[in-house]
C-alpha cells in the first residue's frame, strides 16, 4: 500500500469473523469479511435480513468485538485497545444513526443532540453551540426545544443524524436509516446524507436492504451469508 492510499484509508477490516452460541448450536454470522473504507466514502452495505450487516456495523462501531481478524481505524489496529480506550474511540470517532432513532423521550431535540458531548466533559455553552450548529445542518434548529413525541418520524431521524454529527466523528454508521420511514420521507433522509457527503466530505456507511437507497451511494458492496461478494 503506498503512502497516498494509506492516508485515504479510514477503516480496513481483514478476515473479520464472528459467531454466536445459540444453545448447543454455534451460529457463524461473519465468515471472513474484508473491507476498506476511504475518507469521504458514501458506502452502501447491501443484503437481506440475517446476512450479517448489523453485526458488521456493531463491530465497526465498537459495540461488539470480532472473534478473530484485524480492524484498523485511521491506520491503528484496534485489538490492542482496552474497554475504556474503545469507549473513548467510539465516542470521538463514530457517529450512529439507527432505524428506530433511539432518542430519549424526555429530552428536547437539542438535549438529545448534546448528550454525547456531555460524556466528553464539554462545557455547557460549547455543547449548546455545537448542538445548535448540527441541528441547523439538518434543518432542525427551529425544532430544538421540541421533544421526540412532538416531531414526525423524518424529523426525529434528522435529530438523530444531528446527534451523530455533533461530536465531529470520523465516520457515521447508519443502520437501515430509512427503514421506519415512508418512501418520500426516506428519500428526504437519503438526500440529506448525499448533501452531507458532497458538501462536507462526511464519511458514511449505510446499512440497507433497499436497492433504491443503495443505488444512490457512491460505493456499494453486497453481503450474503456472512461474506462480502463485492
Amino acid at each position: 500500500m503506498d503512502t497516498q492510499e494509506a492516508d485515504s484509508t479510514l477503516i480496513r477490516l481483514e478476515d473479520i469473523r464472528k459467531s454466536f452460541q445459540m444453545g448447543p448450536v454455534t451460529l457463524e454470522v461473519l465468515k471472513g469479511v474484508n473491507l476498506k473504507i476511504n475518507t469521504g466514502d458514501l458506502l452502501a452495505v447491501v443484503g437481506t435480513s440475517g446476512c450479517g450487516k448489523s453485526t458488521l456495523m456493531n463491530i465497526m462501531g465498537f459495540l461488539d468485538l470480532p472473534d478473530t481478524g484485524r480492524y484498523y481505524l485511521e491506520g491503528k489496529e484496534t485489538s490492542v485497545l482496552n474497554d475504556a480506550e474503545l469507549s473513548s474511540v467510539r465516542n470521538r470517532k463514530i457517529g450512529f444513526v439507527f432505524q428506530q432513532f433511539n432518542l430519549l423521550p424526555k429530552l428536547s431535540a437539542l438535549e438529545n443532540v448534546c448528550l454525547p458531548l456531555t460524556y466528553r466533559g464539554m462545557k455547557s455553552k460549547e455543547q449548546i453551540d455545537r448542538g445548535r450548529s448540527t441541528l441547523a445542518m439538518v434543518g432542525m434548529d427551529d425544532r430544538r426545544d421540541h421533544k421526540p413525541s412532538e416531531l414526525s418520524g423524518g424529523q426525529q431521524q434528522r435529530v438523530a443524524i444531528a446527534r451523530a454529527l455533533s461530536g465531529d466523528p470520523s465516520i457515521i454508521l447508519a443502520d437501515e436509516p430509512t427503514g421506519a420511514l415512508d418512501t418520500q420521507v426516506g428519500q428526504d433522509i437519503m438526500d440529506l446524507f448525499l448533501d452531507l457527503n458532497a458538501a462536507n466530505g462526511i464519511t458514511l456507511v449505510v446499512i440497507t436492504h433497499d436497492p433504491r437507497i443503495a443505488s444512490q451511494c457512491g460505493r456499494k458492496t453486497h453481503m450474503q451469508d456472512g461474506v462480502m461478494l463485492g
